[in-house]
């Protein structure tokens, strides 16, 4: 391959500053596969195939283990065989499926063998035929030993590395299907919600998993708290937040103040045993306008506030000068006004700070009211 068509990833642990050495991935090569088996309905196969090179982290160091995962953005997409083979040395890879995707073992992980620096993966996927290219994340993790260490496991990794590879011509043998509104709910005003795990690339692959799985559990937790019926919210995940659209006929003056109380309680639960590291910490918006879903997410302008609150400065720098707070809420100006300022609910308006919420690369400034519950 040429220089070109690799990508060049730092292997890095979150407890040091400087990166252990580096990955190398090959871009994906896919091709069409005559399948002898009955295809599904709708699916087609094809071959990805995909080149790796470790760099050594050392001269009395040695990688033990490396873990290739692949992620695809399709969730039709489904695995039928994969294999690999390592060529320094030369040896079979262990493989396993994952969700929305499947993964590569080299080497041993208990670090009685070292892992081979180089090797080849190798899957043959059912394809859906609506589609024109595979896209996709690969991630790569790995256990590094070293005497110096007294025989401690150092666990590292490398930032997601995206791909979008087109697939083969005249692949596209159906036509696209029509596009279809996200929801069949009616245009309305409504209340939406946005939150978002803080220093969410500080985690590897698994770590990564089981926050996410974390942050479901807490925001349903909240939901639940606050009498609001789960089968009459939207969702939008996003990998490390979520984005909700909450039911219509909502007394905001109760449900705000109990969702705050219900976040509150919630991650005080879910972070009552963990350590500083796998702490969840959340940054929090509440907006409300009208909106209406769309073929590609909800459109309206509160969709959009919502989304520019939680990523303002003023939100993020509670946040981080408030450390042992779990969460820091953001609302807008006319949700303040009308349910906080009142002193109708159960929230104090003098524990709310004024901010101006200014984002000059998205045009957006506005008025906004920053909360940072205590645990």
């Amino acid at each position: 391959m040429t220089e070109s068509e690799w990508r060049v990833a730092q292997l890095r642990t979150p407890s040091r500053k400087r990166p252990l050495g580096e990955v190398r991935l090959g871009l994906p090569q896919v091709q069409s596969v005559e399948s002898v088996d009955e295809a599904p309905e709708g699916l087609g196969l094809v071959e990805l195939r995909q080149q790796y090179a470790l760099e050594p982290v050392g001269r009395r160091a040695r990688i033990a283990a490396a873990y290739l995962i692949t992620v695809f953005s399709d969730p039709r997409i489904r695995v039928r065989e994969l294999s690999g083979t390592a060529t320094e040395p030369a040896a079979e890879l262990a493989v396993s499926e994952s969700p929305q995707g499947c993964g590569w073992l080299a080497g041993d992980p208990l670090g009685v063998t070292s892992a081979p620096l180089a090797g080849e993966v190798r899957a043959t996927l059912w394809v859906p035929e609506d589609r024109a290219e595979l896209i996709g994340v690969n991630r790569f993790d790995s256990t590094v030993l070293r005497p110096a260490w007294h025989r401690r496991r150092l666990h590292a990794g490398i930032a997601p590395v995206p791909f979008s590879v087109a697939l083969p011509s005249g692949w596209m043998r159906s036509p696209l299907p029509p596009p279809r509104r996200i929801s069949n709910r009616k245009p309305a005003v409504r209340l939406c919600m946005a939150a978002d795990a803080a220093s969410y690339r500080r985690f590897t692959t698994s770590e990564a998993a089981r926050t996410q799985e974390r942050l479901v559990a807490v925001l349903t937790e909240a939901r639940r708290a606050a009498g609001i019926p789960e089968a009459e919210v939207d969702l939008q995940p996003s990998g490390d937040g979520q984005f909700a659209i909450l039911p219509t006929g909502l007394d905001e003056t109760v449900v705000i103040p109990r969702l705050v109380e219900g976040l509150r309680t919630a991650l005080a639960a879910v972070n009552a045993d963990l350590s500083d590291r796998a702490r969840l910490r959340l940054r929090v918006a509440l907006h409300r306008g009208h909106i209406a879903p769309g073929v590609n997410g909800w459109v309206g302008a509160a969709t959009i506030a919502v989304h520019r609150l939680l990523d303002c400065g003023p939100l993020r720098s509670r946040l981080r000068q408030h450390q042992s707070a779990d969460f820091a809420l953001i609302v807008s100006d006319v949700l303040f006004d009308d349910v906080i300022a009142t002193g109708g609910g159960a929230l104090d308006p003098a524990a709310f700070e004024p901010v101006d919420a200014v984002l000059p690369d998205k045009e957006f400034a506005e008025r906004a009211w920053v909360h940072t519950p205590r645990r």
